[in-house]
């Protein structure tokens, strides 16, 4: 009797970590993962540098770095201008998985995979992930898919938007809403695996990832740290519920697999605590001597207080409605409201450096790039961006006297590629997670570090950075009949998936993927009969017209971001 061929199905859990599945798994309230730990291999998977959604999926799903790709974030800047735009699948250079897979005549269906809009026109079907603006007409493929699960499911739900129920104080409802939307996407994937056939199906849980964002504070230790009231505390085991009801349908979906299913549970990155210790990177730079604010006045401050202040109001208290509308009507004003990204504080021809402060990250403001750079490309360059690195290198914390940087990588240390021109020139990691970058005031008079208050931690956390967030270190963990049993790798790499996924398939290897098969899990019979092939000629980027939203659908799009810390 001839084998069947095998099939992968992919659950991808967003932001999921180690350190508080090993705890749970222990604790046996992780019945379903603990199975698949036991019966199959597992590694702690490294991330992309900057640990974001956007890089970090868009790596999984291509095999290269994002040099390569060319998404290093939600979001680029315009060329020309230090402006951005919202960027999704069709910005995003070289062939998916699943075009991969598809283009061979096998059958595909994806399900919610951050950078999956628009979809594709695929041998199978694709819902798109929360890079869509909406469930609209080109949400999913075959454009007819989402009457047919509306009518044999029930309404789908591509964003639960909790973090407008935060703001108002409703954690209840916000978890609430996370609990049931991984019963309604559970539900969609049962019914598209029983009722279209399929080869590669894969499914992205983000709410793991948001109920980490807004509600780490909650939980153990980290209470007192984040100022939270005692009558609160009947949140700390949400994070445990998301995760227990993602075990759950991970049984269920498990059930609708077959013996020939090999089956591969990652996560993009990892996740842990916020701080209240602040380092704002462009007061920094402006304390060094590399940027230069614009000089201020007692109207430029009022001004900036009131903006301010509006803008905590709009957030909280307006409708999505409401804000789309503003938004819409009035473009300008919504650009004042976010000084991180449109940078306006800054006196571009007296300034060598800067950052978005989103990421611990510094572009130079170089010649010809920028499009107001004032530093030359060559040893100038070369010279300004050495001096900053060691000047990182060399801070210390006013309590402590530790290091607070611990380890400082230039671009061409981690990206390589075509679209290396848009990573950023300078990158860096907080030493033990001690610190957090929050986006600087300008105005403000209180240096470039800051140990915030209970009250200024719980406003930041309203408006910049939630109280958990992301860590370079994800999981995987695989199982199936060609997998080893009790396997564990000290350490993979994102990268490494998308090529071991096509291996298991019996698919050659792009030679363009930078990742590389993890041949360590599989039993030695199987690698033995079959070797790692690669195609002989180089893969050839789609052809895409990139997809640029509209004022709406960037409201839309703006809004998630935020609310998981992506945007200030």
């Amino acid at each position: 009797m001839t084998p069947k061929a095998p099939k992968v199905f992919v659950v991808g859990l967003d932001g999921a970590t180690f350190d508080l599945v090993d705890r749970w798994v222990k604790e046996g309230k992780l019945p379903t993962l603990s199975q698949c730990i036991k019966r199959g291999a597992r590694s702690v998977l490294l991330s992309t540098p900057l640990s974001n959604s956007a890089q970090a999926w868009s790596t999984f799903v291509t095999g290269k770095n994002p040099g390569k790709h060319g998404i290093f974030d939600f979001f680029e800047r315009i060329p020309g201008s230090y402006d951005i735009r919202f960027v999704n699948a069709s910005f995003r250079k070289g062939d998916s998985l699943w075009e991969i897979i598809s283009h061979l005549g096998k059958k595909v269906i994806v399900m919610n995979v951050p950078m999956s809009y628009p979809p594709s026109k695929v041998n199978g079907v694709i819902l798109s992930g929360f890079d869509s603006p909406g469930i609209t007409s080109n949400f999913a493929y075959p454009e007819n898919i989402m009457e047919e699960i509306r009518e044999k499911v029930g309404p789908y739900i591509l964003e639960p938007g909790i973090w407008g129920f935060i703001r108002k104080g409703r954690q209840d409802i916000a978890l609430q809403k996370l609990l049931e939307t991984i019963e309604i996407r559970k539900n969609t994937a049962k019914y598209l695996m029983t009722s279209y056939p399929w080869d590669f199906f894969m499914i992205v849980f983000t709410e793991s990832d948001k109920v980490q964002h807004h509600f780490w504070k909650y939980m153990d230790s980290h209470v007192e740290k984040f100022g939270v009231a005692q009558a609160d505390n009947r949140y700390k085991s949400a994070i445990t519920e998301v995760y227990r009801a993602l075990d759950s349908s991970l049984k269920e979906l498990l059930e609708l697999a077959d013996e020939e299913t090999h089956v591969f549970i990652v996560s993009d990155h990892g996740a842990g605590p916020s701080t209240n210790k602040t380092f704002y990177i462009n007061k920094w730079l402006s304390a060094e001597g590399f940027l230069t604010f614009q000089k201020s006045s007692a109207r430029k401050k009022f001004a900036n207080r009131l903006i301010k202040t509006t803008e905590s109001i709009i957030k909280t208290n307006l409708s999505r409605k409401t804000k789309e509308f503003l938004a819409r009507n009035f473009p300008h004003l919504r650009r004042k409201a976010e000084p991180t990204l449109s940078l306006s504080a800054i006196d571009w021809s007296k300034s060598k450096a800067y950052s978005r402060e989103n990421h611990p990250a510094i572009f130079i403001n170089l010649k010809g790039r920028e499009p107001l750079g004032v530093v030359t490309p060559g040893s100038d360059y070369h010279r300004i961006r050495q001096t900053i690195v060691q000047k990182l290198m060399a801070l210390t914390c006013p309590e402590s006297h530790e290091k607070i940087v611990d380890r400082v990588f230039l671009k061409e240390d981690v990206f390589w590629g075509d679209e290396f021109d848009k990573a950023p020139d300078i990158i860096f990691t907080w030493k033990n997670h001690q610190y957090i970058h929050r986006p600087s005031d300008p105005f403000l008079k209180d240096g470039f570090i800051k140990i915030l208050n209970r009250k200024e931690a719980e406003f930041s956390e309203s408006l910049h950075r939630p109280s958990g967030v992301h860590r370079d270190e994800g999981i995987l963990i695989v199982q199936g009949p060609r997998i080893k049993t009790g396997k564990s790798l000290v350490q993979s790499r994102l990268m490494d998936i998308a090529p071991t996924l096509l291996y298991t398939l019996g698919i050659p290897i792009p030679n363009e993927m930078d990742g590389k098969v993890l041949l360590n899990i599989f039993e030695e019979k199987f690698i033995i009969d079959r070797p790692v092939l690669f195609t002989e000629e180089k893969e050839k980027p789609s052809i895409k017209a990139e997809e640029i939203y509209d004022v709406d659908e960037e409201s839309a799009v703006r809004d998630r971001l935020k609310g998981l810390g992506y945007i200030d």
